[in-house]
């Protein structure tokens, strides 16, 4: 065997007698300095993908919404198209639809037309304001 190197062997440093307080102090901090390693090494994780973190939660946010309109835009679409195939094949849609949107009635029929419970709201406060 090879014969033992007195450069790197540890055996062969002397210690002065204050060397036991000193190591002490050593041995107490190094512990503390390893967590504190630690800590910083998850605090700069943390801050490394923390933005990417926000990004990934907007973006789910924002799909979420987008599904939402999806559905409302599909749901549209069926009532649209049930009102297609109503207008198609139902003659009391087609009737009621004269009547209401195109203001169409049958001969020697009176047509009477109402308006609308906020019209008369509104008109009944502008003319209240009138009269004062």
């Amino acid at each position: 065997m090879a014969a033992r190197s007195k450069v790197f062997d540890p055996r062969s440093i002397k210690t002065s007698g204050r060397g036991e307080r000193g190591g002490d102090l050593w041995q107490k901090l190094l512990p503390w300095a390893q967590v504190c390693v630690v800590v910083f090494m998850l605090v700069l994780v943390g801050a490394i993908f923390w933005p990417v973190f926000k990004k990934n939660q907007d973006h789910m946010g924002r799909s979420i919404l987008i599904q939402r309109e999806i559905e409302e835009q599909r749901a549209y679409g069926l009532q649209l198209q049930e009102e297609l195939y109503a207008l198609q094949d139902d003659p009391y849609y087609i009737e009621r639809v004269a009547r209401d949107v195109l203001n169409l009635g049958k001969e020697g029929e009176v047509i009477f037309r109402f308006p609308a419970y906020e019209e008369n709201k509104r008109s009944g406060s502008a003319a209240a304001g009138l009269k004062k």
